[in-house]
């Protein structure tokens, strides 16, 4: 297992162990992003391995690990929860994530709609095509609900998904279009009969974060369009990103590619569709048009897909 320092509680054993904040290649630290997460699942571990009368770091071998992973099992945790819980857990001890027996994990088997079928959205649809929002974010627009900033179009979601309030960017091309739903009143913009009952209004959502993920990609190879697009997420990040406000990476961060990997990758090279992708596009998406904050995020639940 090599020396482990067992100075400190066992918690903050846990997150100052070598190379815990470095990526597998050891190319650059972790994202903030990460570094929080790893956190917040170190201190759950330690309480966990505290009660099982474990003080040191040293203490903790495979066997100790995988008690901790059935503990895991048993409250219902999903393979996705369990294998991001035990990651930081493996690194700071220098154990194989792979010799721990878990349940098997993959975001390309994460369920990412209702399964309806596609059946006819309505006006809903016929607007959504163009902004790619939630079902539930449809039912909540407004008639002014349009707002102009910073030369760009975006359309304000008053209680989105979690109750926060979102911006989500009208892509250029596409403002023209939308505008014509949009009457400046304070009406609702749907009423409950406009919706199509069989509609998959997130695979939609799906399908609209896939093109506008495409759309970035090529226009990001434009130098100047690039600058210009990291300008316009620092400004939303700093604004409503009140968690991480100050945390964005530089723009040089965004010129390292996003790479899939796994059944991830098997799937998209299976389907034809891109394995790498530019990070930038892929966090104007996020943020600009899905109102996400993690990239990962909008890769499981949008981009890697059956």
């Amino acid at each position: 297992m090599g020396n482990r320092n067992n100075n400190g509680s066992l918690f903050h054993q846990l997150i100052n162990a070598p190379e815990l904040m470095e990526r597998q290649d050891l190319s650059q630290p972790v994202s903030f992003q990460t570094r929080e997460n790893y956190c917040n699942w170190c201190h759950k571990a330690a309480a966990v391995f505290k009660s099982y009368g474990i003080q040191n770091l040293s203490e903790i071998g495979k066997d100790e690990i995988q008690r901790y992973e059935n503990q895991l099992e048993a409250e219902g945790k999903s393979a996705s929860t369990i294998h991001n819980y035990l990651v930081p857990i493996c690194k700071a001890t220098g154990i194989a994530i792979k010799d721990i027996r878990k349940p098997i994990r993959a975001s390309s088997e994460f369920k990412r709609s209702a399964g309806k079928g596609r059946g006819y959205g309505g006006k809903p649809a016929e607007l959504n095509k163009y902004l790619g929002l939630r079902e539930g974010d449809l039912k909540r627009l407004r008639g002014d609900s349009l707002i102009y900033k910073n030369g760009h179009c975006y359309v304000i979601v008053d209680k989105g998904k979690g109750g926060k309030y979102q911006e989500q960017r009208v892509c250029d091309k596409d403002v023209a279009d939308v505008q014509k739903f949009f009457d400046g009143s304070h009406r609702k913009l749907f009423i409950a009969g406009d919706f199509g009952r069989n509609f998959d209004y997130h695979g939609q959502r799906r399908e609209y974060a896939m093109n506008i993920c495409a759309y970035y990609t090529e226009q990001a190879k434009d130098p100047k369009f690039r600058k210009e697009l990291y300008k316009e997420i620092a400004t939303q990040w700093h604004q409503l990103n009140k968690k991480h406000r100050g945390h964005l990476e530089p723009l040089s961060f965004f010129d390292q590619p996003y790479v899939l990997r796994g059944k991830n990758k098997d799937l998209a090279i299976k389907q034809g569709r891109p394995w790498i992708l530019d990070r930038l596009a892929l966090r104007a998406t996020s943020v600009l048009h899905l109102a996400h904050w993690r990239d990962n995020v909008t890769v499981q639940s949008y981009l890697a897909r059956r």
